[in-house]
């Protein structure tokens, strides 16, 4: 599956690129690549909603409309948006890292 990162600071840390301060734990950065890579290697959405562990589900709040996310650990999610590109190939676009509990 193709990603895109509509926040670059998001891309730079998924290829290793970033090297100063992070606004989160180090082991969610770590975690966050692993959970690229599983994003990448996925052919459909429906790859990732088979993986149990990472709780794929559609956010209901009004600011995250039309928006998803998995886990990248008990309290850090990946959000991000699916569009299709001629008819069936699916993009994630990357939103935002977000702390589920704050």
């Amino acid at each position: 599956m193709q990603i895109r990162f509509n926040d670059r600071f998001l891309g730079e840390v998924a290829s290793k690129g970033y090297t100063g301060k992070l606004p989160f734990p180090v082991e969610v950065a770590t975690k966050f690549r692993q959970r690229i890579i599983q994003i990448k290697n996925a052919s459909h959405t429906q790859d990732l909603r088979n993986i149990k562990s990472l709780h794929f589900e559609k956010l209901k709040e009004k600011k995250y409309e039309g928006k998803y996310s998995i886990r990248i650990n008990q309290a850090y999610r990946i959000i991000f948006s699916v569009d299709t590109e001629n008819g069936n190939i699916e993009i994630i676009c990357i939103e935002e890292i977000s702390n589920h509990y704050s």
